[in-house]
């Protein structure tokens, strides 16, 4: 195997054909479907289906991809680093919302006093999102309060988190006996969207006792998510660091919960094959260090 035929497999992937993918390379389709072939006949494994005239990748074929894919970015990044005869001086992080939210800024701020001459650049999205971009290379690491479950990904606990059910201050239901999960879930509920880390752990939590949760809203934004609850549309589940000032002020109230224990961990997110940097390591002791310093949660929303 070569560096040749791993291109030409990444390539075939990304257009799910052997002529768009041979056009691209400036080979002939015989040329690629060899290499592919040769890929196969070495590993005796299947890469692709072959149904009518089109391509599907085999679970065989997911998983070489992943290690492709992670394998020829180091690659690219090391030629463009020789070739410029630069000192690497960008480093790549990734965070979900909340994470992103509650603790990036300040640890941005205390990385830029510690290394000025670093450019540190930051991407905030869902958890899946940053785990792919690990995984992709895309990113030097990660942080989030999912727990994904790719094996390539080194996954280490750095900081706990805590969720609350919150309604209105003026909703009836702060005068009455401490709600069920069940009870919850027969609620409106304003809820973060399928994929966040946040909705994947109350899923999670309410699957245990085979509760499907049904919300009434589904949002990207935290902060659509708290004016619907203040406003008294309904109750949501939210990470207590995001809305502590919110709670100071007397705009949103904790509905206590029995039967269910809202908490969970972030954690750091390292591709097994990608060698940190002092720079990726400091930035990752911050993290820890700003989930630890009340003062460090941002309370600005993330869109």
């Amino acid at each position: 195997m070569t560096l040749r035929h791993l291109r030409i497999f990444q390539t075939v992937c990304r257009h799910m054909s052997i002529t768009r993918a041979a056009e691209e390379l400036y080979l002939s389709q015989p040329s690629v479907s060899l290499a592919i072939s040769e890929l196969e006949k070495k590993y005796d494994l299947r890469l692709f289906d072959r149904i009518g005239k089109k391509l599907y990748l085999t679970p065989a074929g997911e998983d070489l991809l992943g290690y492709v894919q992670s394998i020829t970015a180091q690659i690219d990044e090391m030629e463009q680093h020789l070739r410029s005869g630069a000192r690497r001086s960008v480093l790549k992080i990734g965070a979900s919302m909340t994470v992103g939210g509650c603790l990036v800024p300040e640890c941005a701020r205390r990385f830029s006093a510690l290394y000025p001459e670093i450019r540190a650049e930051v991407t905030i999205d869902r958890t899946g999102v940053i785990e792919q971009m690990v995984l992709n290379n895309a990113l030097d690491i990660g942080f989030a309060e999912g727990l994904p479950d790719a094996p390539q990904l080194i996954i280490t606990p750095f900081a706990e988190d805590e969720l609350a059910a919150v309604c209105s201050p003026d909703s009836p239901l702060l005068n009455g006996p401490a709600l069920t999960c069940r009870d919850l879930a027969e609620l409106p509920l304003l809820l973060r969207e399928k994929g966040s880390g946040t909705r994947a752990v109350v899923d999670s939590l309410m699957g245990v006792q085979e509760i499907t949760l049904k919300p009434l809203w589904e949002s990207l934004s935290t902060l659509a998510l708290i004016e619907g609850v203040r406003k008294g549309l309904g109750v949501s589940i939210l990470p207590l660091r995001m809305i502590d000032e919110y709670l100071n002020k007397g705009l949103l109230a904790v509905l206590p919960v029995t039967g269910i224990q809202l908490k969970r961990k972030f954690f750091r997110l390292q591709h097994r094959n990608k060698v940190l940097n002092e720079a990726a390591e400091s930035w990752a002791e911050l993290m820890a260090s700003c989930a630890n310093d009340d003062k460090a949660f941002s309370q600005e929303e993330v869109l």
